[in-house]
């Protein structure tokens, strides 16, 4: 009889080598008799979305790893049902036109487990995807300290690119504690690193027109709406910074932006920071909230992409107006 860390296990390595067989048998010894479950289904769309996502872009899928942190794990009074949350880290090794490259992705699991007959089968597993946190409340900054803002917020700056990525590598799984923690978080990140890399805060205090953030311990916190949506923030950094739209991906530079209208309608929902080009001179971009490090720009595997899905690709310009 395996124990319930065992069958946590057996699933994630099924998880895992999932990704490059897409063989929903590994998964058989888990799931609850005669039915196919609702997690499975997606494990196996999970896992052929993702491999067309890179024959698409003429990539090859070599290998996959994961991290977990089984994060809480709570044993109901019947002994036989067991509720966990758990952390995956998984990386992607793959090969491009000439040059071996790594994308990574942390996802949330919530999970139920039964004690059926004499084995544990996954009753009930969601996770994190695209656009959608576990959080269910925006949480205030765990560190009491004033975010950096100039004396002149109008006054013009140089884009530091290199330090608006590095930022974007170093905090692309974390929450830095100076800054609230968003259930919708993409564009608070975004908001980050742009404002690392020296874009100053503007119009502190008004919500509809400015660009800032002030920290504040508990609902102490307040922002403006273009520092934490992303189709506030796509008209701020046009009309006010003097950002340019390109016409291909491949113009863009490190620390520019890719903007993601996921159905047409015209309304960006999602926002991502270049930090890597691919050997065919694609975008590789970093995000919250699903958290992603150079993850390719065009989001062909995510569950939030559709046909009719538009890109806005948007250089900020060196020295910002």
């Amino acid at each position: 009889m395996k124990s319930c860390i065992e069958a946590i296990r057996q699933y994630f390595d099924a998880r895992t080598q999932n990704w490059l067989t897409k063989d929903e048998s590994l998964f058989l010894d888990l799931t609850p008799d005669g039915t196919r479950p609702k997690w499975l289904t997606r494990a196996v769309h999970q896992a052929e979305r993702k491999r067309q996502a890179y024959l698409a872009q003429g990539k090859r899928l070599g290998r996959a790893h994961t991290h977990i942190d089984i994060v809480d794990m709570q044993v109901a009074e019947d002994k036989e049902t067991v509720h966990v949350t758990a952390v995956e880290k998984i990386c992607w090794a793959y090969t491009d036109t000439r040059t071996p490259s790594v994308e990574c992705r942390t996802i949330v699991h919530r999970q139920v487990w039964r004690y059926i007959d004499t084995s544990w089968r996954l009753q009930k597993a969601e996770e994190t995807s695209d656009g959608r946190s576990f959080l269910q409340e925006d949480v205030g900054p765990r560190l009491e300290e004033s975010l950096r803002t100039p004396k002149n917020p109008q006054r013009k700056a140089v884009y530091d690119r290199v330090r608006a990525t590095r930022y974007a590598d170093v905090w692309w799984d974390e929450f830095n504690p100076r800054y609230p923690k968003l259930s919708d978080d993409c564009t608070n990140f975004i908001s980050q690193c742009i404002h690392a890399g020296g874009l100053p805060m503007s119009g502190v205090g008004r919500r509809d027109s400015g660009w800032w953030i002030r920290s504040g311990s508990g609902k102490g916190s307040s922002w403006s709406y273009s520092w934490t949506t992303s189709n506030a923030l796509y008209r701020y950094l046009r009309k006010k910074v003097g950002a340019k739209l390109v016409s291909a991906p491949s113009e863009l530079k490190m620390g520019d932006l890719v903007f993601y209208d996921w159905d047409g309608s015209g309304t960006y929902h999602h926002s991502t920071i270049v930090t890597e080009f691919d050997d065919s001179g694609n975008p590789l971009v970093n995000a919250h909230t699903d958290p992603s490090y150079h993850r390719p720009y065009t989001y062909y595997d995510s569950r939030a992409w559709t046909e009719r899905t538009r890109y806005a690709f948007v250089h900020i310009p060196d020295h910002p107006s």
